[in-house]
């Protein structure tokens, strides 16, 4: 394996340099290094497959780099087929993938050591890094398609955009710019939360810590050239040092995620293999650092308050309102409007979400997952939740009628009592289609968002509604399968208790392909463009394939992983909205 992983790191090299040249302008260098990558890249697969064919973590990898460099090829053919705006970013696309395989395979042939870290805190660091890693990604070509648009100097100002040329607000440039940097603000707090979260661990992992600290630091220095791009007399220069910052950022979020990942298979064998008690106990210690410390009573009473409001699924509930409130105007809302629109939704979620654990505290205490809650834990009085919940809700009504408009508020309020009147008292203990009726609930954000832009309700709206409405099912029972044991256990009637496992999974399939027919009525209505077309076909089709692999694997893997893949594919999907209604594409 020694030669692989040094034609590994050949590759990384090459690879890096054929990211980054196009940008300074030399067409002549640029063919060199493509070549020379490409030779590297076949005998890495070659020398994979002669000598690595029994590692399929590190064969799968490599056989994509041949068509990888095919797309590089036809990026650089300036055939017709190929819109001149993208053959910039598909060449790059291409270029960090096969450098993030070249990296993946180079670190993976390395030896890993177990550190005293619960796997289970390993996992979450590997998700984050790898959720860091893919957001970079995307956020560099982005970058790369701003400069393909032309619309680099779209915004004179920075880093709000300033008084945009006519030009730019022509051809919609001026959006494609602050696109970017929106998303820069997003990606950059994602990497301020890697960092921390890499300096909690630095003593089970200071590798790992030194290298997400290097991320975060290259991230604003790239950040900072991205400014002097709206310069014109360095704008080149700017234009190199931000990509290179921008592609070394992305292979040291790739190494940290290849190393976290390689930590939590070393320990997932380790604790396998160790079930004494003196281990988990050691587990314990390392993890507070070797000393006791003390959480201040404010502090302990702000998290129990928060983790009533159930922020994990608030998150994602807010995004799809913030891509509604764009999707409806076709461009970035006002500021203060969008922050009184978010504040008010999370205070809405929140009080819906508070609400239920207040009422669903007795089987909350049965349900291993739900233990650890504020009520079933102990941490909060039943009483004061049921006042918090209360609050957060008249709260959010007043908060959203005062600054934004009052359907927007009637929705929310809506959404609160259909969460806690209609699914938690009514239907969640009594039929097995509780979920899907009460998915209505999660859907109305969006036309919250839509209904503070434009203070009414349209076709398009509804549309967006449905696709949460049918994303719902396959998502939640394909956690139900996971958890079916709790639910048992707190004679809760989810699909898998009382239809079984076997019809639950042919449902889950049955909806996800309704869903992915859903999604393309935004298409066939001319709500949506080509982009979003491309998108909702490839990232349904992913989620179908994963619904049928399902339906047939009977072993829990797949239904964990396309738990996880739904949550992904419904921030994917009106990303790609955004992007496709900003772009114009």
């Amino acid at each position: 394996m020694n030669i692989v992983r040094r034609i590994a790191w050949a590759t990384v090299g090459s690879a890096y340099l054929s990211a980054v040249l196009p940008a300074t302008g030399i067409q002549n260098i640029h063919p060199i290094f493509l070549a020379i990558t490409t030779i590297l890249g076949l005998a890495l697969v070659t020398s994979t497959l002669v000598w690595g064919r029994q590692q399929r973590y590190i064969l799968l990898p490599a056989l994509f780099i041949v068509p990888l460099l095919l797309a590089e090829y036809a990026a650089g053919a300036n055939r017709a087929w190929v819109p001149i705006t993208a053959q910039g970013t598909i060449g790059l696309a291409s270029a960090l993938l096969i450098l993030a395989i070249a990296l993946t395979i180079a670190l993976m042939g390395g030896a890993a050591t177990a550190n005293r870290e619960h796997p289970e805190q390993t996992r979450r660091f590997v998700n984050l890094a790898a959720v860091s890693a893919l957001l970079v990604y995307g956020l560099t070509l982005t970058g790369s398609y701003v400069i393909s648009k032309g619309a680099s100097q779209a915004c004179p100002g920075w880093p709000l955009c300033g008084n945009a040329p006519a030009w730019a607000v022509q051809y919609h440039l001026n959006d494609i710019n602050m696109l970017h940097r929106y998303a820069a603000i997003f990606v950059g707090l994602v990497l301020l939360w890697l960092c921390i979260s890499a300096w909690r661990r630095r003593e089970v992992a200071p590798t790992q810590m030194w290298l997400a600290l290097a991320a975060g630091v290259l991230f604003v220095l790239q950040s900072g050239t991205g400014a002097f791009v709206t310069v014109d007399n360095a704008l080149v220069y700017a234009n190199i040092l931000h990509l290179a910052c921008s592609t070394v950022v992305w292979g040291s979020l790739v190494a940290l995620t290849v190393l976290a990942a390689q930590q939590l298979n070393a320990e997932s064998v380790y604790v396998a293999e160790t079930q004494s008690s003196t281990v988990t106990n050691e587990i314990a210690v390392a993890n507070a650092g070797g000393k006791a410390k003390a959480v201040s009573p404010w502090r302990h009473t702000i998290s129990s308050y928060v983790n009533l409001m159930k922020p994990h699924v608030t998150v994602l509930l807010l995004g799809t309102t913030a891509a509604a409130m764009t999707i409806a105007g076709g461009k970035f809302p006002p500021l203060g409007l969008t922050i009184a629109t978010l504040l008010g939704g999370a205070m809405a979620a929140g009080s819906a979400n508070s609400l239920n654990c207040y009422i669903d505290r007795d089987i909350d205490q049965i349900m291993g997952r739900t233990q650890r809650r504020s009520l079933p834990a102990g941490k909060v009085k039943p009483r004061n939740a049921l006042i918090f919940g209360i609050a957060l809700g008249v709260g959010s009504f007043v908060l959203l009628t005062v600054f934004v408009n009052l359907l927007s508020a009637v929705l929310a309020c809506s959404a609160i009592l259909f969460y806690v009147l209609i699914y938690t008292m009514g239907l969640k203990r009594s039929t097995a289609q509780n979920i899907v009726i009460g998915g209505a609930a999660g859907a109305v954000p969006v036309l919250v968002g839509w209904a503070a832009v434009t203070n009414s309700l349209s076709l398009p709206a509804i549309w967006l509604f449905a696709i949460i409405f049918y994303w719902t099912p396959p998502h939640f029972w394909a956690l139900s399968l996971l958890i079916q044991k709790d639910y048992e256990k707190a004679n809760v009637p989810m699909m898998p208790v009382v239809m079984g496992e076997k019809e639950t999974r042919k449902q889950i399939f049955l909806y996800s392909l309704l869903l992915l027919a859903v999604t393309l009525v935004l298409f066939a209505m001319h709500a949506m463009g080509y982009l979003y077309l491309a998108g909702a076909l490839i990232l349904g089709g992913i989620l179908v394939y994963m619904a049928l692999r399902l339906l047939r694997d009977q072993s829990k893997h797949w239904a964990r992983t396309l738990f996880w893949y739904s949550n992904c594919y419904l921030a994917a999907i009106f990303a790609i909205m955004v992007l496709d209604r900003v772009l114009h594409i």
